[in-house]
């Protein structure tokens, strides 16, 4: 008997985590949920600071070319969570394990939030600049009118490039790992 008589033995079964590593899955996964979704914020300001801006004034004559903008808005925010995904996978693997589902659960997660957060920062950001042209040109800010020319994204399917190019990153690097052994 390896064990004192009040500590009966466990019985195996090899489908089920053991409690310490499910707790630390868990904790992994917890922990860059809430990392990726904070770097969400940075990646707000930084899409807010590249992307361009729609020009109320082309607007205001008539010009369809003013809407041009909400396009490059768009997928200057596919590239800026592109690279964000990537990066806060690379970070995650350089801080962190490689191997358990609790990283790559973390990465998807977390890459959803942070898409959110940044785009709901980059609104914030640019909002009070909009409504300010708004009133420049005489124009009320509010209402639909501000929700038509508001920064903000228009193609929702970006909002999958954070979570997405995490998983590919992480998938690349654990097949390539995985290939050395």
């Amino acid at each position: 008997m390896t064990g004192a008589p009040w500590d009966p033995p466990r019985p195996v079964n090899e489908d089920v985590l053991p409690a310490s590593r499910a707790d630390r899955e868990l904790a992994t996964a917890v922990v860059t949920v809430l990392y990726v979704t904070l770097l969400g914020a940075a990646a707000g300001l930084v899409w807010s600071a590249v992307a361009p801006r729609l020009s109320v004034r082309a607007l205001v004559n008539n010009s369809d070319a003013a809407f041009h903008a909400q396009i490059g808005a768009d997928a200057w925010f596919l590239l800026v969570g592109g690279i964000a995904g990537a990066l806060c996978t690379l970070l995650a693997l350089a801080l962190g394990r490689r191997d358990g589902p609790g990283l790559v659960v973390g990465l998807a997660v977390g890459g959803i939030a942070a898409a959110f957060v940044a785009d709901r920062v980059g609104y914030l950001d640019d909002h009070q600049s909009t409504a300010a042209a708004l009133r420049a040109l005489g124009a009320h800010p509010g209402g639909a009118l501000v929700s038509e020319l508001d920064f903000r994204i228009r193609a929702l399917g970006v909002l999958a490039a954070w979570p997405v190019a995490s998983l590919l990153v992480l998938a690349v690097i654990v097949a390539v790992s995985g290939h050395r052994r």
